[in-house]
This record gives C-alpha cells, sequence and structure tokens, in this order.
C-alpha cells in the first residue's frame, strides 16, 4: 500500500436471531433474552451461508442473543467472538418487558414521541444511541484497516446506523431489520462510510433453507 493510499474496511453488519420475545412481540431493550429454537436454526443457517467468506474478526454485543448469533458465525474459524457493550440495543427503561399493544395502552399520548427521541421514562434517547453505535464501528474499523469484519447487534442499534450514514434513506420507520438480515458497511478513512446493502437475508429464504 502507497503511501497516503487508504484501504476499504468492510463490516458485514447482523441483526441476532429471533428470540421468544421477537415472537411475542415484546420489548427487549437490554433484557438479556436467549435465542429461540427458530433463532439458533436461524444462526446456524447464517453461519452456513457465509462459512465461505474470510472474516479478519468477528464482533459481537454483549447480550446473549447476539453472542450466540456470532458464535455461529465465527465456528470453524478459529477465532472468538469479540464482545462490546456499546453494540447493544437501544435501552428502553421502564418499557422493557412489555408487548408493544401494552406500550401503546398504557401510555396512549407519550409511546410515539418518546420512542421516536427517548429522554423519558428511562429510555435512551436517539442521539446517544446513534453516537454509541458509531463510535462502536469506528473503533472497529481502526482496528481492522483494510479488512472484513462481522458484526452481530440489534435491529434498533442497525437502523439507527443506516440512518445515519445514508442520510435518511434507511433507517427506523423505513427499514425492517430481519433477524438475522446482513446488512453490509464500507468504511473509508478518507470518504467515511457508505452502505452497500440493506437487509439482505437469502439464507432464510431458498427452498433448501426455508424456516
Amino acid at each position: 500500500m502507497k503511501e497516503g493510499e487508504y484501504m476499504e474496511t468492510t463490516i458485514y453488519l447482523i441483526r441476532h436471531g429471533e428470540t421468544q420475545w421477537n415472537r411475542e412481540r415484546r420489548i427487549q431493550g437490554h433484557r438479556d433474552i436467549p435465542l429461540s429454537e427458530v433463532g439458533l436454526e436461524q444462526a446456524r443457517r447464517l453461519g452456513k451461508h457465509l462459512r465461505g467468506i474470510h472474516f479478519h474478526g468477528v464482533y459481537a454485543s454483549d447480550l446473549q442473543r447476539a453472542v450466540q448469533t456470532a458464535e455461529q458465525v465465527a465456528a470453524g474459524r478459529n477465532m472468538s467472538v469479540h464482545t462490546l457493550p456499546s453494540l447493544r440495543e437501544r435501552h428502553l427503561g421502564e418499557w422493557e418487558g412489555l408487548s408493544f399493544e401494552s406500550l401503546k395502552e398504557r401510555y396512549p399520548v407519550d409511546w410515539q414521541r418518546v420512542w421516536n427521541q427517548g429522554g423519558e421514562y428511562g429510555v435512551e434517547s436517539t442521539e446517544s444511541i446513534r453516537v454509541r453505535v458509531r463510535k462502536a464501528l469506528d473503533e472497529i474499523c481502526r482496528e481492522h484497516p483494510g479488512e472484513r469484519v462481522a458484526v452481530v447487534s440489534h435491529g434498533g442499534s442497525i437502523n439507527t446506523m443506516l440512518e445515519s450514514i445514508s442520510d435518511g434513506r434507511y433507517g427506523p420507520g423505513r427499514t425492517q431489520i430481519r433477524n438475522t438480515a446482513v446488512s453490509i458497511l464500507i468504511y473509508h478513512p478518507e470518504s467515511g462510510w457508505r452502505v452497500e446493502r440493506v437487509n439482505c437475508g437469502g439464507h432464510l429464504e431458498s427452498e433448501e433453507t426455508r424456516i
């Protein structure tokens, strides 16, 4: 590499597999809910789907649903999963454990405003989650210049990052991130971030792997 020439880092940004709370439409946030049997199968299929791609590192939120998913990506690669609390889902305070239906019933006036902005009921602000997730991915890129890395996080965190770097083309209210779906981001130290692909879940859709 010539002096002044930079290589791009490729981030495979992946949502964790399904949990029982996902199926029940309950708000998880920082609650440490494991993968369901369906989620474990999704993670296994994800790992198989990515087996031919060489990764220089595998990272995950420290919540077990993300770690369990990342372990399937790391399987057979002779590498461990690096956990980062900064990759966690948005902290949703008093609302964690509620179903979305219960949330709307209990907070009919406030829920949508607070969901969009945060700052009340212990709900993390959208700015806070944007800053911490962006910082975590920036740090991973500094550790892996010119390399390819898998990062397992959460739907809200991923959507916030996508919104931040796509000028709002993707993001909350516009993109529904599926369990174990893969989005590909490219980072260049001079030009910054760009979105390459979003929400790819072909490993769950083919006839051979349909759930």
